[in-house]
């Protein structure tokens, strides 16, 4: 069968989920294609192509592989979850023709107010359209990537890649139905969630592209 689907990973500080994430990628009833943004380590875990980087760039380095990937489809992926049955991806692909086919479909979202605060409400466990994908899991056509730009912020470049590719409108689709066949991993201690400022910071990514917006369509 022809790969349809190419899947961008990142292993950073999470590296014993990486091999059960890959083999419930493996275990799907559509062929994907596995790439893995290693951080630094040179394990592939099973991937089909490894790129393998010394340093620790956050999620924006799968965001530059996306120039790189030929198939129709692409997914991101974040490292504390799995996929929890094999047809996850098969039922992934008939929500988004259905419900967002010129966008994204996840598992988990935000909206954007135009007043503070910008980041809010939240989209979890239920279905509905969201102007912010959470990087849990997004699945969208490879060619959005023509409508987003390089954020200059390190850290929540989900939240910046998801407005941009929406434009800001709630456009984006969020499954209740995949979130609840979408099971959680040992976090390891680390992640955005548990840092001091978390919200704030995310807060500013939001206030941060409203401002470009203006700039760019004033």
């Amino acid at each position: 069968m022809t790969t349809s689907i190419t899947a961008i990973l990142m292993s950073w500080k999470r590296k014993p989920n990486m091999p059960k994430i890959i083999e419930a990628i493996r275990g799907q009833s559509v062929p994907v294609e596995i790439w893995l943004v290693n951080c630094n380590g040179l394990e592939d875990f099973g991937a089909d192509k490894l790129i393998a980087m010394p340093w620790g760039p956050g999620e924006w380095a799968r965001y530059g592989m996306l120039g790189r990937v030929k198939s129709k489809y692409c997914m991101f992926q974040d490292d504390d979850f799995m996929m929890g049955d094999k047809f996850f991806l098969e039922d992934a692909l008939g929500i988004h023709c259905i419900r967002c086919p010129d966008n994204m479909l996840g598992v988990a979202g935000r909206g954007l107010q135009q007043t503070s605060p910008h980041y809010w409400p939240d989209i979890v466990n239920q279905d509905g359209y969201a102007s912010i994908l959470k990087g849990h899991f997004q699945l969208f056509k490879s060619e959005v990537v023509r409508r987003a730009r390089m954020s200059h912020h390190i850290s929540s470049g989900d939240i910046y890649w998801s407005l941009d590719v929406g434009a800001g409108r709630p456009v984006h689709w969020v499954s209740k139905e995949l979130s609840q066949r979408f099971a959680p991993l040992d976090q390891f201690g680390v992640g955005y969630e548990l840092r001091p400022g978390h919200w704030d910071e995310r807060e500013a990514v939001c206030v941060d592209w409203l401002k470009e917006r203006e700039r760019l369509y004033a």
